[in-house]
Order: C-alpha cells, then sequence, then structure tokens
C-alpha cells in the first residue's frame, strides 16, 4: 500500500484510514496539527495511489494494515482513527490482531441492514464518481471546498479502481462491522453526527452494547467540540477550518479530558 508519514521516527504513532471515494489526502489536516505524533496515512487497496494493488476484502486489508504497524512501529503498535471504511477497517484490525492497536477512534461507521434507499443512493454516487464530470458533481455533494482539496478528490477518482469500491459497497452492504467486537480491550470512541445515517448512528449504539466494560460510557446528543455535523463526512474531517478536531486524537489517546458539546453522540469504552 502507498503510504506517507509525517512527524518524529520516535513520536507516538498514529494510522489514518481513510473513507471510500476519498484517499489519504483527507487527513493532511490533521497530520499537519499533530506535529509531534508520528502519523501514518495509506491510501487503501484499490483506492488512490494504492490503485494497482486490488481490493479482495475488508478482512485481508485488516490483515494487511496489522502488517504494516508490525513492520514500520517500533512497538508494533499504533493509535488507530477510521473515517466510515476506514473505521470499519480499523474495527477489523482490533478484533484480527489485538496486539497492534493502541486505541480506536471510528466516525460514520454503519451496522445493520443498509437501507434500500442508501444503497441505491450509494450504487448512483459510485455511476456517477467513475466519470470525470459526475465526479465533480458528487465532490459538490460531499462538500468539498474549491481548493486543493478538489484537485485531491478528483485526482482520486481517476486514480480508483471502480471495481475495488463496487466490491466495498457490496461488502458493506452484506456487513459492515466484525463479529467478536465483545473482545476489545483498547479504549474506544465512537463519533456521529446529527446529520449522519441510521446505520451510522446505530453503530455507536452497538459499540456501546458490546463493549461491556464497568468504566464504559455513554454521552447522549453530547459532541466532542470541532467535529462535524455529519461524522461520515470527509469534508468534515478533512476541511483545514475544521482541523481543530484533531485534538481528538492526543486528549483521548494521552487519556486528557475531552471537550463536548451538544450535537452528537459518542461512546467510550475504556
Amino acid at each position: 500500500m502507498y503510504i506517507e508519514e509525517h512527524g518524529p521516527a520516535d513520536g507516538v504513532p498514529v494510522l489514518f484510514l481513510h473513507g471510500s471515494m476519498v484517499a489519504g489526502w483527507m487527513w493532511m489536516g490533521q497530520a499537519g496539527d499533530l506535529p509531534e505524533f508520528r502519523c501514518l496515512v495509506p491510501d487503501l487497496p484499490g483506492i488512490g495511489r494504492s490503485a494497482d494493488e486490488p481490493w479482495t476484502s475488508v478482512a485481508k486489508t485488516a490483515d494487511r494494515v496489522a502488517n504494516m504497524l508490525r513492520e514500520r512501529c517500533a512497538s508494533g503498535s499504533a493509535h488507530l482513527v477510521g473515517l466510515s471504511l476506514g473505521g470499519i477497517v480499523s474495527l477489523h484490525v482490533a478484533v484480527r490482531h489485538p496486539s497492534t492497536v493502541r486505541s480506536l477512534i471510528v466516525s460514520g461507521v454503519p451496522h445493520g441492514t443498509i437501507p434500500v434507499m442508501l444503497r441505491t443512493l450509494s450504487s448512483a454516487i459510485l455511476s456517477l464518481y467513475r466519470r470525470p464530470w459526475g465526479a465533480r458533481v458528487v465532490a459538490r455533494m460531499f462538500g468539498i471546498p474549491h481548493d486543493e482539496s478538489m484537485d485531491a478528490f478528483l485526482q482520486t477518482a481517476l486514480l480508483t479502481d471502480p471495481a475495488a469500491l463496487r466490491a466495498v459497497a457490496s461488502e458493506v452492504n452484506r456487513r459492515p462491522l466484525p463479529d467478536g467486537l465483545e473482545a476489545v480491550r483498547v479504549p474506544t470512541l465512537a463519533v456521529v453526527g446529527e446529520r449522519d445515517t441510521s446505520p451510522a448512528k446505530r453503530a455507536v449504539q452497538h459499540l456501546q452494547r458490546v463493549c461491556r466494560m464497568p468504566s464504559a460510557t455513554s454521552f447522549p446528543a453530547s459532541a466532542i467540540s470541532g467535529t462535524p455535523r455529519s461524522a461520515s463526512s470527509s469534508r468534515g474531517w478533512s476541511d483545514r477550518g475544521s482541523a481543530r478536531n484533531a485534538s481528538i486524537i492526543p486528549s483521548f489517546a494521552c487519556d486528557a479530558p475531552l471537550k463536548l458539546r451538544s450535537g452528537f453522540r459518542a461512546c467510550t469504552c475504556p
């Protein structure tokens, strides 16, 4: 997999995993705002600059991510931060390779049956995304700003293997979250925006239920300061104006108090 590294070699490692129609570039704002951390930012198989590596499955991608952490991190582990598809992969890594994960922050991951309307909309968006003019339409739908983010989005659309995105959508529609989450013992934070989909909101409730530890906490209708209203939005997390949400990572990973405000749900499973 193509991967970029930022920050000092001896910094605390943080791995950022992107969503399905974007790539590692969406996390550059966060990486830039965490200069003391060692930030690892890959493009997942079949997507962006890893388009020449075929997408196989979420589980096998999780295995590759875990192997990458063992190779690149002195401790063999990192804090994982994932949006949508990246969040799903992160949870699979935690289940399949628990020794490689120090903590989890996941955003916009779905759980349960994906409604027909959402599946139909996703299919239509994928069809548009494959065409240069259509990718611009999708970028506007996603709220991608007209700056370097737009250029990166359009370049990703050109590079990405359409078959990979179809395979991702098919797998996620069937069963996005892995079995065995009840065995995850690292601190886990799930974030969902008030405008996110019902499957994304169900995922937060599901993670709260399966993390049955005495100190597990839920913040109904609360939010971490700086996160976007749609936590599944790549624009909300990558937009430089929202890069203050990078403070979530050291606050959570380093066990500092989290800043909360109304509008979101989050659960922590220490």
